[in-house]
């Protein structure tokens, strides 16, 4: 069976590319999410907001995976 392949992260406004090593928890996220779109920080402060008004793009990526239960 072939590996599927990992499309790269893009901002949905202008289509820069994210290195993944930049996606990570341990680094100060460039790519973001607002209203359902990722967005580099300066597509996201062209449409009047800013990254305290959004989700780092790992943070999103956490929240989307499902949680086990607490009393498995």
């Amino acid at each position: 069976m072939a590996k599927k392949e990992k499309q790269p992260v893009k901002c949905d406004q202008c289509d820069l590319e994210f290195p993944e090593s930049e996606l990570s928890e341990k680094h100060k996220s460039k790519a973001f999410v607002w209203q359902g779109k990722v967005m580099c920080e300066d597509c996201l402060f062209k449409m009047g907001a800013s990254p305290a008004d959004a989700l780092t793009y790992s943070a999103f990526v956490g929240s989307q995976q499902p949680r086990r239960p607490q009393n498995y």
